[in-house]
């Protein structure tokens, strides 16, 4: 059983109900922060970058010979050309996902014995963009980057290929490929927006 414990409300003095103090007492942080610089933006006339860890739309990285070990190992099962996406059909990300039919993924096995991608579709509408198909690929395929108005007035324009992808994973590792894996870009940014932040 739960014990409740009562406390008394505090009476208060004479000058707290003449001139309601506890009132002014928050009217103070309001105030406080009346004074300060906003730090929203005029969106959609001003935008900013979010971070390289930012979970926006997907994408595929593309074979240029900078491939992770374990996709050496794959690749002789594989047919893809160089700047073909990297995908290699092993339906990890399908696994991993909470929604695994916003997938539609198909390989079809050629007359030397190995397997091509033909179709990998996403359908954002049911995506939680949760990054669990990110974590789960064994070849650093599947990305997510900084793209994230992704409204559209037709259903199926938020359904997206195996070709986009691969455009965007290409546009997104040449503007930030080399950039260090941190929330923010450096800390002349994070100051501009937030201020000088005190630890204590």
């Amino acid at each position: 059983m739960v014990k409740v414990k009562y406390v008394e409300r505090p009476n208060l003095t004479i000058l707290e109900r003449i001139f309601f103090l506890d009132f002014i007492k928050g009217l103070k942080v309001t105030f406080k922060n009346l004074i300060k610089k906003t730090i929203t933006t005029k969106y959609p006339y001003e935008k900013l970058t979010p971070p390289k860890r930012f979970r926006g739309a997907h994408a595929h990285r593309i074979k240029n010979g900078n491939e992770p070990p374990s996709f050496s190992v794959l690749e002789k099962f594989m047919d893809i050309n160089t700047g073909e996406s990297r995908c290699v059909a092993c339906y990890m990300c399908q696994q991993a996902c909470p929604v695994p039919s916003l997938f539609k993924i198909e390989a079809v096995q050629l007359p030397n014995g190995k397997k091509k991608v033909v179709r990998f579709d996403m359908n954002l509408l049911n995506c939680l963009f949760c990054g669990l198909c990110v974590d789960a690929c064994p070849v650093d395929c599947i990305i997510m980057t900084d793209i994230y108005e992704l409204a559209d007035y037709q259903r199926k324009n938020c359904v997206i290929h195996k070709d986009d992808m691969s455009e965007r994973g290409r546009d997104y590792d040449l503007r930030r490929k080399n950039e260090p894996d941190r929330i923010w870009i450096d800390d002349e940014e994070r100051k501009k927006l937030w201020g000088h932040i005190e630890w204590s």
